[in-house]
C-alpha cells in the first residue's frame, strides 16, 4: 500500500512569488518603454514632436519615415544603406575570421603537446588583461603601418587567435575524446584533415554560439570604426557621428526610425538563437 505524502508550503510562499512577479513585469515593463516611446516617435513629424505632442501617440503614423532614414540620414556622403553593407561586412567578416583563426589556434594548444604550450595559453591570458583603451594608440600606429587602417583589410585585426574565443574553445577541445582523431590518423588522414572533417564538426554547437555573439558585438561596435574606418562607417558609428555632427538635427523622428531599423538585425539574432546565447553566457554551451 502506497502512502501518499502532501507537500505543506509555508503560507508566505504564495505571497513571495506573487511580490517577485509583480517586480519582474514592472521591470520587463520598464525596459520596453523607452523602445515604445522611441517607437512612437518614430512615426510623428518633427513639427508634431518639438511643438505640442512630445509623449502622446502620434496624429499620423508616418511609417514613411522608416524608408526616408535611408536617404535622410548620410555621414560624408554614405547614406544608411550604404552603412548597413558596411556592418554587415564588418560584423560577419569579423566574427567569422575571429573565430576560424580562434578554434585552429585553440585546437593546436589543446590536442597537441610542443615546446612552449603553456606560455601560449599563458600569453593568451596575460593578452585579456590589457585595458582596450590604453592599447588604443599602439593599435591605431600598428594598423597604420600595415596600411589596413581605413580600408576593409581592418578585418585581418580580428585574426589574432586569443580572447575569449579562444579561451572558450580551448575548453571545448579539451573536452573532446582523441579517440576519434587517432582513428583517423590509421585511416589515412593527415592533421588539418582531421581538424576539418573529424573534430570541428564537433565543435560546431559552441562554434556556432560564438559566432552569434561576436556578431552581435561588432555590429553594435561603434568605437573600432569610428576610429580605424571612418571612411567605412557602420550602423552603429554612422548615426552616432550623424547625431554628433549635425548642430542641429532637422528630423528627430527619422534619425529614432534610423535607430530602431539598425537594432532589428540584433534583435531577430537573439529572438532565434537565445538559446546558444545564454549556453555561451553562463559556460553551459562549452561542455563536452
Amino acid at each position: 500500500m502506497k502512502i501518499k505524502t502532501l507537500k505543506v508550503r509555508h503560507p508566505g510562499f504564495l505571497t513571495v512569488k506573487i511580490v517577485l512577479f509583480v517586480i519582474l513585469i514592472v521591470y520587463g515593463l520598464s525596459l520596453l518603454a523607452p523602445l515604445a516611446w522611441c517607437f512612437l516617435t518614430a512615426l510623428k513629424d518633427q513639427v508634431e514632436f518639438t511643438t505640442y505632442n512630445v509623449n502622446g501617440l502620434p496624429t499620423k503614423w508616418l511609417f514613411s519615415n522608416f524608408t526616408g532614414a535611408f536617404s535622410a540620414l548620410s555621414v560624408n556622403g554614405t547614406n544608411m544603406f550604404s552603412m548597413t553593407v558596411n556592418s554587415l561586412w564588418y560584423a560577419l567578416g569579423g566574427a567569422a575570421l575571429g573565430i576560424s583563426v580562434s578554434s585552429m589556434v585553440a585546437y593546436v594548444v589543446a590536442k597537441y603537446d610542443f615546446p612552449g604550450k603553456s606560455f601560449v595559453y599563458m600569453l593568451a591570458i596575460v593578452t585579456m588583461m590589457i585595458p582596450i583603451v590604453g592599447a588604443m594608440p599602439s593599435q591605431y600606429r600598428l594598423y597604420r603601418d600595415l596600411g589596413i587602417l581605413n580600408t576593409p583589410l581592418l578585418l585581418l585585426s580580428f585574426a589574432g587567435g586569443f580572447g575569449f574565443n579562444f579561451l572558450a574553445l580551448y575548453a571545448y577541445f579539451k573536452n573532446l575524446s582523441w579517440n576519434f582523431a587517432e582513428a583517423a590518423f590509421i585511416d589515412g588522414a593527415g592533421h588539418a584533415k582531421t581538424f576539418l572533417k573529424v573534430m570541428m564538426p564537433q565543435a560546431v554547437p559552441a562554434i556556432l554560439a560564438l559566432l552569434i555573439v561576436a556578431a552581435i558585438g561588432l555590429w553594435n561596435d561603434y568605437s573600432g570604426p569610428l576610429l580605424f574606418l571612418k571612411s567605412y562607417p557602420t550602423l552603429s558609428s554612422g548615426l552616432y557621428m550623424f547625431q554628433i555632427m549635425t548642430t542641429r538635427i532637422q528630423n528627430i523622428p527619422v534619425l529614432l526610425a534610423g535607430v530602431l531599423l539598425s537594432a532589428l538585425p540584433v534583435v531577430a539574432l537573439f529572438v532565434f538563437f537565445s538559446g546558444k546565447i545564454m549556453d555561451i553566457s553562463f559556460g553551459g554551451g562549452l561542455k563536452g
